[in-house]
Order: structure tokens, then C-alpha cells, then sequence
């Protein structure tokens, strides 16, 4: 196996789904995911230390950028977030809809390894907790 090849089996909970890192480099992570009906991100939120993006593979996503209304991402859809935008996602429908996530630089998946275990499986997170993640990831809550 190559050095930069994931662990096949190398999954991140996040909340009640998980993330299967498919590759991980130092400039680049790329993660697969089913977003379970209903599932909210966290609270809307700032990374000022990395960029991310979800490419939605099917089904679909209510997507929030800045401070506009949310709007649907489809399969096929790209959805960009540079580092320093406010951001959240949710699945609003009756489908899962599986998504990849890709973050630059791939270090990034520490933060989504914190803030996924700090998710609940139901419920609302501590948002004292989830400030915590995000400060050490230079990052921070934007509600």
C-alpha cells in the first residue's frame, strides 16, 4: 500500500452517520459520506485554517453560505467553502444523500475527527464543547 493510501478501514463518527476516508495527504483530504434524513451540521461556522468543499453524489442538501438563505445542492453539485466563510449544511429530506467532502490541507480531518465525536447521535451538541473544537482548529461558531 502507498505511503499516502488511507486505511480502508478508517472511519470518522460524526454524529449518528461516519465519514470513510478515502484518500489523505498532507495538501488534501477526500472522505465519503451518507447524510442521513434529517441530519443537521453543527451550527453555522468559520475555518479560517482550512477550505472544504461537499460534491453531492446523490440525493440532496440544504446548503448555507455567508449569511444568504439556504439553498439546495442536487447530485452533480459542487458546493465550495473557502477558508473564513460562514457555512452549515443539512439533509432536509426523506433520503440519505451521499456526498464526498474534501478538505485543503488534508490536516483538516483532525478538526472533523473532534467535531464529529462531539456530535451527539440525537439531539443538540454542547455548544461550549463545540467552541472548544473549533478554537483549537482555528475556527470558531458563527450563529
Amino acid at each position: 500500500m502507498p505511503a499516502d493510501a488511507p486505511d480502508p478501514s478508517r472511519l470518522i463518527p460524526y454524529g449518528r452517520a461516519s465519514l470513510r476516508v478515502l484518500a489523505e495527504t498532507q495538501g488534501l483530504a477526500i472522505a465519503e459520506m451518507d447524510v442521513p434524513a434529517g441530519f443537521l451540521s453543527p451550527p453555522p461556522a468559520v475555518h479560517n485554517g482550512f477550505d472544504e468543499a461537499i460534491y453531492v453524489v446523490s440525493g440532496q442538501l440544504s446548503m448555507v453560505r455567508g449569511h444568504d438563505h439556504a439553498r439546495k445542492v442536487s447530485a452533480g453539485e459542487l458546493f465550495l467553502i473557502p477558508r473564513g466563510t460562514r457555512h452549515a449544511f443539512a439533509n432536509e429530506t426523506d433520503e440519505a444523500a451521499h456526498v464526498l467532502g474534501m478538505w485543503s490541507p488534508g490536516s483538516a480531518l483532525r478538526f472533523v475527527t473532534e467535531i464529529g465525536a462531539a456530535l451527539p447521535a440525537t439531539g443538540y451538541p454542547n455548544l461550549e464543547v463545540l467552541r472548544e473544537v473549533y478554537r483549537r482548529h482555528h475556527s470558531e461558531l458563527a450563529v
